[in-house]
């Protein structure tokens, strides 16, 4: 029984088949009995490759490459232990500014936002790269024919503070930066784990765009950065400096105090007369030492704010003319021709297999079938 069992799997199989060679047989007749429909399909699709090359518009490609050097421990850890003798807290900024966060910053809508309305010259003209995206892709032509009067009339003067945006406003900025983001234009990617060497790329239609973005974009985020990792050491040196401008203004009164009660009892034969000028003394000597404390101290919160500020080294910056990207029309007209082509062969066969699947039901299953959809 088993060997039978086998046998007639065996000869389905080999049934199965020999029918599939059958079916791609007569669908390769088909094919070719309807080849005149497949080469005008081809064809057409030939020429929309061909007028897609011709419409669409080349893109720029800006590329920019970095270094970032960003201290961790190390002389960090001798410099805090030696201030903390003194007691000041020279503690740097949280750790979820450490140097990999760096690429997350690059594609904040915060930074995006701040590199698009920075201010810049183009062709003697001072405008910003906002305006100069929306004139790229022809923004105000969509806003236009909006049914919005403040949609029709959008505009982002350079004189307009970013807080005072109205909600119209904020949504187109919001939806630039998602096409930015998502399409997407904007790229940043380390090279490596173990490398400190970044990339940023941004693509446009329009060459001055591209290059400007990722110039303004490492400018905006490196202010961003160095500022925040330094924020709390910056903080404290300025507590502390304004504390020893105080001391050392009581340290300037102290000395004066001492010279004019001196002035007041020259040659003084009692004691007694000379006990503001000893009280006088002790405080110069006193506001002198916490004064020269407090300059030591500033001095290890300077080498401190060195140590916590990374470099951010650029080693590759666009130059004109930047890689230029377009559609071919030989190209185009391949890609639109096999596309074509392919579609008008896979429909032929879908018929094919459809008609046989419309052929196996039988009028018990036809008659199921349509009791089920009723």
């Amino acid at each position: 029984m088993s060997s039978q069992n086998n046998n007639g799997t065996t000869s389905s199989d080999e049934i199965s088949l020999q029918e599939m060679l059958l079916h791609l047989t007569t669908i390769k007749k088909k094919i070719w009995n309807k080849k005149w429909i497949v080469i005008v399909i081809a064809v057409i699709g030939a020429g929309i490759g061909l007028t897609k090359s011709v419409l669409t518009k080349p893109t720029y490609t800006a590329k920019l490459s970095f270094a970032l050097q960003d201290e961790k421990g190390g002389g960090m850890s001798g410099l805090a232990s030696l201030a903390s003798q003194f007691g000041v807290s020279v503690g740097g900024a949280s750790s979820a500014f450490g140097g990999d966060n760096l690429y997350e910053l690059f594609t904040s809508r915060r930074l995006v936002e701040q590199t698009l309305l920075c201010p810049t010259t183009i062709n003697g003209k001072t405008t910003n790269l906002l305006n100069l995206y929306i004139d790229t892709y022809k923004l105000r032509e969509g806003w236009s024919k909006s049914s919005k009067p403040e949609i029709q009339k959008m505009a982002f003067p350079l004189s307009q503070d970013r807080k005072s945006y109205t909600r119209a406003q904020d949504s187109i900025l919001q939806s630039i930066y998602t096409t930015i983001t998502k399409k997407p234009m904007l790229t940043v990617a380390q090279r490596g784990k173990k490398l400190s060497i970044g990339d940023i790329s941004f693509v446009s239609e329009n060459e001055d765009l591209s290059k400007l973005f990722v110039e303004n974009l490492i400018h905006e985020t490196t202010d961003f950065y160095v500022y925040t990792k330094t924020k709390v050491s910056r903080d404290n040196y300025l507590k502390l400096l304004h504390q020893a401008d105080s001391v050392k203004a009581i340290f300037n009164g102290a000395v004066a105090a001492r010279a004019s009660q001196a002035d007041a009892v020259p040659n003084a034969v009692r004691q007694v007369a000379s006990v503001g000028v000893v009280r006088s003394q002790s405080n110069v000597q006193v506001a002198g030492a916490t004064y020269a404390e407090m300059i030591k101290n500033l001095e290890v919160m300077k080498m401190t704010i060195n140590q916590e500020t990374p470099l951010v080294q650029v080693i590759d910056a666009p130059v004109y003319p930047l890689e230029k990207q377009r559609l071919g029309k030989a190209k185009g007209i391949l890609i639109g021709g096999f596309t074509g082509g392919f579609l008008a062969i896979l429909w032929f066969a879908a018929l094919y297999f459809w008609s046989l699947f419309k052929v196996s039901l039988t009028p018990e299953t036809k008659e199921e079938t349509e009791q089920k959809k009723e």
